[in-house]
């Protein structure tokens, strides 16, 4: 069964969409998000820095937003891989209590597109998102959608309320990543 964002997420609550085009064929735009590395999205590094408090903006204390730079970025997000068409498509997901001040996972197998498209137990978020490559003219369209499900009302209450101070953060990843992506393509054409 070859799966994707639609068949893994049909319904949602929530959703967000990037695109940007790249001068490069799918195949060379495919390698470099392959290939992305933690060290490589300034912006994303500096909402972690954010996100982790005063102690981290000092720089005295490492609280993990600079530990881990050369790790790939799609091996490195809490969404692990659940399918992957290259050079058209790679499918990440993700099931956790999010508004939790310390996200939990349900004991569900990570990355196994079968059990989360099953999972239906309350209290949850289900998260998918995707990089889709797209061939336009002599370029790619590189786009990303990220969708959020919430199993029950109240959970579904508590995202919206949390979504609502995330969501410019959640954005900004997302142009950062697709502006990474063009960079790296653009460096090393040639």
């Amino acid at each position: 069964m070859h799966w994707t964002l639609e068949r893994l997420l049909p319904t949602f609550d929530k959703r967000e969409h990037h695109n940007r085009r790249i001068d490069a064929p799918p195949e060379r735009v495919w390698q470099e998000l392959m290939d992305l590395r933690v060290g490589e999205l300034a912006v994303t590094l500096g909402l972690m820095r954010v996100r982790g408090g005063p102690k981290t903006w000092v720089g005295g204390v490492d609280t993990g937003a600079h530990q881990g730079m050369d790790l790939r970025v799609l091996e490195s997000m809490a969404p692990r891989e659940m399918a992957a068409d290259p050079p058209h498509e790679v499918v990440l997901g993700d099931i956790a209590r999010y508004t939790a001040l310390r996200p939990t996972r349900p004991y569900v197998q990570r990355g196994d597109p079968e059990a989360f498209a099953h999972f239906d137990e309350a209290g949850w978020s289900k998260v998918v998102m995707n990089f889709r490559l797209t061939p336009e003219g002599d370029g790619t369209l590189l786009s990303t959608e990220t969708r959020v499900l919430n199993t029950d009302p109240a959970t579904r209450r508590a995202f919206a309320l949390y979504w609502g101070f995330m969501r410019a953060g959640s954005g900004m990843i997302r142009h950062d990543l697709l502006r990474a992506i063009a960079k790296k393509v653009a460096t090393t054409a040639g």
